[in-house]
């Protein structure tokens, strides 16, 4: 379940902007468009690092420890829908993490269905939205009803997106944007709460532990 906090102008420029998905049967790839107001539209290649890429095209981008391939199709043990993931992975001294991410059929953000660390149970994920995607505006905040499946059982939660800044110039690389995702229990108490940035032809560039 979404519950977006939008202004009259951005509505019109989100109906834009799902005129497009409509018509091209994905999200639009606009790594970042700038717009009056602090708004963009985040396209799906801001996060694979690779200008460009549209949800459903064939990427392999490392950098660093981290890398990204996919499509791939899978099927989501919990809802045994067929789904089209990518794959991302991190290598650090620990060992391999491993998540697989889609599109949100609303087209609002990229999702985790799964996780996979060491020392920690596989995880599944319905409902769930991690990286903002589509027409987002600096300051404005979508909340979304996420469950998190753990040995089988399920645990609730309700997230949210702020994007604080749409677009903007990060270490000298411009249209990166930053967003906060936090995370909260039904009776409102705050587990987790992490600020992100991605740059174009990167991808993941920064993050910081606000909960600290």
């Amino acid at each position: 379940m979404t519950r977006p906090q939008i202004t009259r102008r951005l509505f019109l420029a989100t109906a834009a902007g799902g005129a497009l998905i409509l018509a091209a049967g994905c999200v639009p790839d606009m790594p970042v468009m700038r717009a009056p107001g602090g708004a963009a539209n985040l396209g799906f290649g801001l996060w694979a690092g690779v200008p460009g890429a549209r949800f459903g095209d064939r990427v392999d981008r490392a950098v660093g420890p981290r890398r990204i391939r996919g499509p791939r199709r899978w099927t989501h043990p919990i809802t045994r829908q067929n789904m089209t993931i990518y794959v991302r992975t991190k290598r650090d001294s620990s060992g391999t993490k491993t998540a697989y991410y889609t599109m949100r059929p609303d087209g609002t953000a990229l999702a985790r269905v799964f996780d996979s660390r060491p020392g920690r149970p596989d995880r599944y994920f319905t409902g769930d939205a991690f990286v903002p995607m589509g027409p987002w505006r600096s300051g404005m905040v979508k909340r979304y009803d996420m469950s998190e499946y753990a040995k089988g059982r399920p645990t609730r939660y309700t997230v949210s997106i702020r994007v604080t800044r749409a677009a903007f110039t990060h270490k000298g690389v411009a249209g990166s944007m930053e967003y906060v995702w936090t995370q909260k229990t039904p009776s409102g108490r705050k587990t987790a709460e992490l600020r992100y940035i991605h740059s174009p032809g990167i991808g993941f560039v920064d993050i910081d532990n606000l909960m600290k």
